[in-house]
């Protein structure tokens, strides 16, 4: 049989959702994984991932070469090991485990490349250096640099107990996706934060919810480091999340949150009926 344990076709593809359709490709101008980061730490907030899987399609050749093998198994290796057993079971009833096992190792492996083949979808790790998650829409999006290009590789739904924690980054991400000129599928995303509050002006706005006896925000800053390959500074928008019991939340007290205007922040209220 033909060893297709470390084959990679040239070209990859992804099995990707049907039922929502986001970018396959961003950044096409880009050359090389470093001007994707460029690009990425300038527009979106991302996070570095490691050990993720994608899906990959099989290509025809690796699909008839699977057929092959498994008519190997089929036509060749099942009727010996057969005919052997049958021959020497008599004889040498002490091999008899061992045999048996043979043969139910091949059926197993005869069904599992026969639903393989069916299937045509085989895991694909994607490399951590290379790969960053994006959350929008309710939404992970997993790209990768691939065949040249960072391509998009894996969609997961965010759980839920995940949504409200990624609630603003996944609406800055949905607007660097439409100012750069991607198109995005039409998904009725539904804030389901509980008492938000506003805090501060313009960008420098502050969102503060409840959640399970907390205070909840996001904290975001730019930070600069050295690109040693490229001697050059590149910026990256960090962020830190708070969760501080309500009590205790620096956005309760009334000396820090005054609205009469006698500090740079202003309140802005957000009624609550929504979530009725």
């Amino acid at each position: 049989m033909i060893d297709l344990k470390d084959y990679v076709p040239e070209e990859l593809k992804f099995k990707l959702p049907t039922t929502v359709k986001f970018p396959e490709v961003i950044f096409s101008d880009c050359v090389c994984m470093d001007d994707v980061k460029k690009k990425l730490s300038e527009h979106f907030v991302t996070i570095q991932e490691k050990d993720v899987i994608a899906n990959r399609v099989m290509d025809e050749y690796e699909i008839s070469t699977i057929r092959a093998n498994y008519g190997e198994i089929a036509e060749e290796q099942m009727p010996e090991i057969e005919a052997q057993f049958e021959n020497l079971k008599a004889e040498f009833n002490t091999a008899k485990k061992e045999f048996e096992a043979k043969i139910s190792s091949l059926h197993t492996q005869f069904k599992d490349l026969v639903n393989l083949a069916k299937k045509g979808i085989k895991d694909y790790p994607l490399k951590m250096v290379d790969t960053f998650r994006i959350p929008v829409m309710g939404y992970y999006l997993y790209y990768s640099w691939v065949n040249e290009a960072f391509r998009l590789a894996l969609v997961q739904e965010i759980p839920k107990h995940e949504y409200n924690d990624l609630f603003n980054s996944g609406e800055k991400n949905q607007e660097a996706f439409k100012e750069l000129g991607y198109e995005l599928p039409d998904i009725d995303v539904k804030d389901t934060r509980k008492n938000l509050r506003k805090f501060g002006k313009g960008e420098d706005i502050v969102e503060v919810w409840e959640e399970n006896g907390q205070d909840v925000w996001l904290e975001q800053w730019v930070e600069d480091f050295l690109d040693e390959a490229s001697g050059e500074v590149v910026s990256i928008q960090r962020h830190e999340w708070h969760r501080v019991a309500i009590e205790e939340s620096p956005w309760r007290k009334e000396e820090d949150n005054d609205e009469t205007g006698t500090q740079e922040r202003e309140t802005v209220e957000v009624s609550d009926e929504s979530e009725e």
